[in-house]
């Protein structure tokens, strides 16, 4: 073989073996990325965005998911927001405010509403975590910001469907402090149905243009929002919240992504749905929880009902919290 000969078979033979080696390298990408979503099942990081005026499309619940309420029914409701990672929070929850002893004239139930997490081992906990606590309303679909309308109606949709016969339903942030029982008095003392109980955002606030909150002019126009409930915390009647969500389910009502606008704000106002400011029933700050809690002189309950925390006391300080709260009420 000549030269030249040699030189055209050593170049053919480096091609094969590079266009070999570069197959080999797509179709193990192709297939990892298609183990990773088998394992976890994992729906499309795409937001579930309807048109306009067209109902939301709530994703199917998770195998796993909490069972239905038995009965008797509870008096509250409690559908906590939590997101995937957040164990302590959950935790604090369950042994704070979350449940009451037995024997107690009022009931309360308390559901963790969850999407699917990217991250496999993060993933995996929370399922073992929903096997052993049977609280967590597992949904099949990616729990980011762009999905929250979808969360927050598929929160109300479990709790109508599988607890039918509670009282009250309150949805909640799993970073908020609640005195449920002091709630649940004013609830029964004060409250009537076609009534949203929270701290009202009022009309006239600006979308954010940037930022983790950023709406976009095309998703919303408008320079104000009208009013709507802070997603700290809120309280209805069962029959106000199912009113609520067959408007938000209706297509009759502008879809946008920030849920405490459109659940609290757009659905419950076509649903005729009035909100009753409870704000003097929420802490301005957690420092003012803080200095109650350390002021043991005065013999007084809680002034709030409901108090954001911050991660520097939620959750590593949620059983001393709660115990103060416990000692003085």
């Amino acid at each position: 073989m000549t030269i030249i000969g040699r030189l055209r078979l050593k170049k053919t033979i480096i091609a094969i073996f590079f266009l070999s080696a570069s197959a080999l390298i797509y179709s193990k990408v192709i297939l990892l990325d298609k183990l990773q979503n088998a394992v976890l099942h994992l729906p499309s990081e795409e937001p579930i965005l309807p048109s306009s005026h067209s109902s939301v499309i709530i994703p199917p619940y998770a195998q796993w998911s909490a069972k239905p309420c038995s009965y008797p029914q509870p008096t509250l409701l409690a559908v906590v927001h939590s997101s995937p990672s957040h164990i302590l929070h959950r935790k604090a929850i369950r042994q704070t405010w979350g449940s009451f002893p037995p024997g107690q004239n009022a009931t309360i139930r308390t559901v963790f509403v969850v999407g699917r997490s990217k991250i496999p081992k993060v993933q995996q906990r929370l399922e073992l975590e929903a096997e052993q606590n049977d609280d967590i309303v597992g949904l099949e679909i990616v729990d980011s910001y762009s999905n929250l309308t979808a969360k927050h109606l598929a929160g109300l949709r479990w709790s109508l469907k599988n607890c039918p016969g509670s009282s009250f339903i309150m949805k909640a942030d799993d970073d908020v402090l609640v005195d449920v029982r002091r709630a649940i008095k004013v609830l029964k003392s004060a409250f009537s149905e076609n009534i949203l109980a929270c701290r009202i955002v009022p009309e006239g606030t600006s979308p954010r243009r940037s930022g983790k909150w950023m709406i976009t002019r095309e998703d919303y126009p408008s320079r104000e929002y009208p009013e709507y409930c802070s997603g700290l915390a809120y309280f209805g009647a069962l029959p106000t919240i199912a009113k609520i969500y067959e408007a938000a389910m209706s297509g009759e009502v502008p879809y946008l992504w920030i849920d405490d606008v459109f659940v609290t704000g757009f659905a419950a106002h076509h649903a005729g749905v009035k909100r009753l400011d409870m704000g003097v029933w929420f802490a301005r700050t957690e420092q003012e929880v803080i200095k109650w809690v350390k002021d043991g002189s005065r013999d007084r309950p809680l002034p709030w009902i409901v108090a954001e925390m911050s991660p520097r006391h939620w959750p590593s300080d949620a059983l001393s919290l709660w115990s103060r709260i416990s000692m003085k009420r």
